[in-house]
């Protein structure tokens, strides 16, 4: 049976994040968009593991529901920012955790304590370096996963440009051996992580990383899994086996570390600016400052062979933002909500529409040419650069 799956998000309890989440939101938007299987968020969070334990029933080994919408199951799942000195020079990376059980997590906690407060942000800061974090986790279970998120985003990715590790060992060590997964981040597709050869042995997920339950964030990239039994121990062989069937894709130029760039806010003049990696510009020429170096930039400098791989994903747009770029307005319109409520009533989820589901009586004739442009591929983005979204454009 295939699952689509959402496997990176937050709680109300991270920075930036809306304090409206919570289970029942997550799960019923969930199973609006199509996604079967989604984490928990920021489960190393004392309050939000209270929530957890209130409303989750266990389905089967290290999966949970809610008896609300019992056709979306959660898995215990959080992201922490590790941080440590490596060659007298501070490394920030993000790393997502999966825990088969409550209580694997407990003893993660204990051990993670040691190294951060754990209480004061949903995504905790864990004063450690890599390779002792994931020696210290899999002492305490091997079936804990370790999965380093957003790969080449400059400012946490494991290869972005302020890090700027050029090989896993680096980063890594020895823990390199138990890292059998990479997250692509909304800056890159399966494309570009399959260019760098040592990328080879792991396996490729994408997820939202959503910081809302808003429906154009949750589940805005996702990955289908394929289970004979759905449980915790299926999903991290199919993880560890590289058996993924597909990921659903930004793409890349959507992403908002995609080109080499300056957002307006670093301006007087409010000038924005952004340029292609063949430039060769490291400095701004507004205000000459160095440029935040994107995604793009980062992958062709580490890439090092011609794609072995076949691979197998989609690019969409989320439908709520497609349908506001039609339309006009926001995301948060009344009437784009309806409209958007209307289709997925119509078709069942977002996710069957962008697999094919058509049933558009009820919707705007151009809304309904938007999304077949999107459905093959007749779209492009100008890019995203320095925290700014790419802007969509449609092929004529």
């Amino acid at each position: 049976m295939h699952k689509i799956s959402d496997l990176h998000i937050h709680s109300k309890f991270s920075g930036g994040a809306s304090k409206n989440i919570d289970i029942f939101n997550i799960a019923f938007n969930c199973n609006m968009k199509g996604i079967n299987l989604v984490g928990t968020g920021d489960c190393l969070h004392p309050l939000w593991i209270k929530e957890l334990k209130n409303n989750l029933i266990e389905y089967s080994d290290g999966l949970f529901f809610t008896p609300e919408v019992p056709d979306v199951n959660f898995i215990l799942q959080t992201e922490v920012e590790v941080i440590w000195k490596n060659n007298f020079n501070v490394k920030k990376v993000h790393f997502i955790l999966l825990f088969p059980n409550f209580e694997k997590l407990s003893e993660s906690i204990e051990f993670l304590s040691k190294f951060g407060n754990l209480v004061k942000e949903g995504r905790p800061k864990i004063y450690n370096s890599a390779e002792n974090l994931i020696f210290g986790l899999k002492s305490i279970d091997r079936d804990i996963e370790i999965i380093p998120a957003h790969i080449f985003t400059p400012f946490f990715g494991i290869f972005g440009d302020n890090t700027h590790f050029n090989t896993m060992k680096d980063a890594l060590g020895d823990g390199t051996n138990y890292i059998n997964s990479i997250e692509t981040g909304l800056s890159s597709d399966p494309l570009m992580v399959r260019s760098i050869s040592e990328l080879n042995k792991v396996s490729v997920i994408s997820n939202s990383d959503s910081h809302s339950t808003n429906f154009h964030r949750l589940g805005r990239e996702a990955t289908i899994f394929n289970f004979n039994k759905l449980n915790y121990q299926n999903l991290v062989d199919s993880i560890r086996r590289n058996k993924i069937i597909k990921t659903y894709e930004f793409k890349p130029s959507q992403g908002k570390y995609y080109y080499d760039g300056h957002k307006p806010e670093r301006h007087f003049d409010n000038k924005d600016y952004f340029c292609s990696p063949k430039l060769y510009i490291d400095t701004c020429p507004y205000c000459k400052k160095k440029l935040t170096k994107g995604v793009l930039s980062r992958v062709q400098e580490l890439s090092d062979q011609t794609n072995p791989f076949k691979l197998n994903f989609q690019y969409i747009v989320p439908l709520l933002q497609l349908i506001s770029i039609v339309l006009g307005g926001t995301e948060y319109d009344r009437k784009n909500l309806t409209v958007y409520q209307e289709l997925i009533a119509d078709n069942g989820s977002e996710y069957a529409i962008w697999e094919g589901k058509s049933n558009f009586d009820n919707c705007p004739e151009n809304l309904v040419e938007a999304i077949n442009k999107i459905r093959k591929g007749k779209f492009w983005f100008i890019p995203g650069h320095d925290a700014v979204y790419g802007k969509l454009q449609f092929e004529n």
